[in-house]
């Protein structure tokens, strides 16, 4: 438990821009939402690791979004046969399923294609709010947190020299 607060500290207290705290999050939504033996999740690991985002952020809120997922994945279900049965989009299904990314990408089960379609939508939304909130602590909360006591007394234990090591 203290290792994962210690990484989130690390996270927030970087160099590293909040757009790429951002999109570790966001990227996290999306791979926490979907199962994680599917083609896309392989693309998205590549991309994080290709833009250099801060994967141990990623690694810290991947647990909460599988575990939300997990709690929404009915409604995934749901969704995603509601995508797949759009009259609309049968032909576009039929061509994609047709070619060989199609078919490696499992998008035909209704339970990956709406919760890669939820995992994206709630990524585009939680990326501008994640970016607000790392600038907002560290314009505002940062000092004010290293002015409390009990910081100053939590820099004096344990915790603090494993934050420090790390």
């Amino acid at each position: 438990m203290l290792t994962i607060l210690v990484k989130l500290l690390k996270a927030l207290n970087s160099e590293q821009s909040p757009s790429q705290l951002a999109i570790a999050v966001s990227l996290a939504v999306v791979l926490g939402f979907t199962p994680i033996l599917s083609l896309h999740n392989l693309l998205i690991i590549f991309f994080a690791l290709w833009f250099r985002v801060n994967l141990s952020l990623l690694l810290v809120s991947y647990p909460l979004f599988v575990f939300i997922g997990f709690l929404l994945s009915s409604i995934f279900d749901s969704i995603g046969l509601q995508i797949l049965q759009m009259p609309a989009l049968q032909s576009v299904w039929e061509s994609f399923f047709n070619t060989l990314f199609g078919r490696w990408s499992n998008f035909y089960y209704a339970g990956v294609i709406g919760s890669f379609t939820i995992g994206v939508i709630v990524a585009i939304i939680l990326f501008p709010l994640v970016r607000f909130s790392v600038l907002a602590y560290r314009e505002k909360w940062l000092q004010r947190f290293n002015q409390l006591k009990v910081m100053r007394m939590l820099k004096a234990s344990k915790f603090w020299q494993l934050y420090a090591e790390s």
